[in-house]
């Protein structure tokens, strides 16, 4: 019996730390490497997260520089104070000089001064007082009790869409009744309903500033004080006059607004020059470069593998991911029939996969060649630009079931079933060491039970010994 006891076997032997001792003992050899495993997966979600953000920025400037949305962009250069031109995406390439810029106008007319806007005008009478531009006249109604604001708020309310009545203060008791035309190039007249010779006609006439000019015929009295007068806008377009009726004209050159905002001295000239955006386009060449370089640094962290430090990308054993820079810098290194390359257009990719922009090379190109620069880059209807074949590349890898969804898919597949099999397998030990802690339960009592009955027996021999001995 001493023999059992030297082997541990009896009551408190089988606890709950044995127990967690041989739980953690499965955990680390079963549990621990779907953790790391699954912990990994979640890594490369977060790498492919990264990758596909950079792939559709990286994509977005090879749509823009093979599409001809880019191209078609237009700058105006030569805009003065009194020109402004704006050109329309496709519009031609082209020069042309403005000169003798004479503004179109409203038709602006002020009567006399008055020394009040509220009080009435007595001498008015009574009678309508008619407002007429192009073909709309408007009937002023007005009494002995009207004011000055009266006839304004009757003018604003009845012909308001086609002129503006106003009160100027003049000075410190001296008010102007002020009627603009709406639109340029309108001509405002005045007539009034009262007889000719009518003293009331006439106080109309003398106190709102009109002329007789015809007292003869009611129909003709005009105010006097046009301080403005209604025409047409010309100008001088490459020597030839021009007339409008609108300081706004787009329809002298297809695609072309020219704007007139002042008038122009004799001897001013607006030359002006309607090229191809260049800026755009170099702005977007660089966001090319730089998105260039953001997407290959990455992808060779991601697939690295440094056997001196033992460091290893991410995706380092993804075959797809490591072919992605190959593929995409031997299409930008490539030559096209003519021979030509990136390199010509001052883009150029150093030994250490580093892809930089020659300013003055690439604006110098521009200037010389950007036809040729714009078949180079998109293409035309006979061959493909390198951006045309770099995008559809680039559209072979992005979109719905491309390539990139494909690999996010299978990078998906593998994590559940990674999720699956760990989920799984600690059900299993769960289940395992449930079913153990009652056994040895179970067992614990029996050898308890052992215990006991081998203490009793011990006692029983101890004592037929001492019984013997004395």
């Amino acid at each position: 019996m001493a023999g059992v006891n030297s082997l541990g076997i009896g009551s408190g032997v089988l606890t709950s730390d044995l127990l967690d001792k041989l739980r953690e003992a499965d955990n680390a050899s079963i549990i621990k490497p779907l953790e790391n495993k699954v912990t990994l997966a979640n890594q490369k979600d977060d790498a492919y997260a990264l990758l596909s953000t950079l792939m559709t920025t990286f994509k977005s400037s090879t749509s823009a520089l093979d599409g001809d949305t880019l191209y078609l962009a237009r700058a105006v250069t030569g805009n003065t104070d009194a020109v402004t031109v704006k050109a329309e995406a496709g519009s031609n390439v082209q020069s042309f000089n403005i000169t003798n810029v004479s503004k179109a106008e409203k038709d602006v007319w002020n009567s006399l001064a008055f020394a009040s806007t509220s009080t009435a005008m007595t001498d008015l009478g009574a009678g309508t007082f008619s407002v007429s531009i192009g073909t709309d006249t408007f009937d002023i109604a007005y009494t002995a009790a009207s004011s000055l604001d009266d006839i304004k708020n009757s003018i604003n309310e009845l012909a308001g869409t086609k002129m503006t009545a106003s009160v100027l203060q003049v000075g410190d008791a001296s008010y102007e009744l002020v009627i603009t035309a709406d639109d340029v190039n309108q001509a405002i007249t005045f007539s009034d309903s009262n007889v000719a010779g009518d003293p009331l006609a006439k106080s109309l006439i003398s106190t709102l500033g009109l002329d007789e000019q015809d007292l003869t015929d009611p129909l003709n009295p005009v105010f006097t004080h046009n301080i403005q007068v209604a025409k047409s806008a010309t100008f001088n377009y490459n020597g030839i006059e021009i007339t409008r009726s609108t300081n706004e004209i787009s329809d002298l050159i297809v695609g072309v607004t020219i704007s007139l905002n002042q008038n122009q001295a004799a001897e001013d000239n607006a030359t002006i020059n309607i090229a191809q955006n260049n800026t755009s386009i170099s702005s977007e060449i660089s966001l090319f470069v730089n998105g260039y370089n953001s997407l290959m640094t990455n992808l060779n962290d991601m697939t690295r593998s440094d056997r001196e430090s033992g460091s290893v990308g991410i995706f380092n054993g993804e075959s797809f991911v490591k072919s992605i820079s190959r593929t995409i810098t031997d299409m930008i290194t490539q030559l096209d029939s003519n021979r030509n390359s990136l390199v010509d257009f001052g883009i150029d990719i150093d030994r250490d996969g580093v892809m930089s922009l020659d300013n003055d090379v690439f604006a110098n190109k521009f200037v010389t060649d950007p036809q040729g620069m714009e078949l180079f880059f998109s293409g035309n209807s006979e061959t493909d630009g390198v951006f045309t074949k770099l995008n559809a590349q680039m559209d072979n890898y992005m979109g719905y079931n491309k390539l990139m969804a494909n690999f996010s898919d299978q990078l998906t597949t593998a994590k559940d079933n990674l999720v699956e099999q760990y989920d799984r397998q600690k059900a299993m030990l769960d289940d395992r060491y449930a079913i153990m802690a009652k056994k040895f339960s179970a067992y614990d009592v029996m050898i308890s039970r052992l215990n006991t009955q081998f203490s009793s027996m011990q006692m029983m021999i101890d004592a037929q010994a001492n019984t013997k001995n004395n």
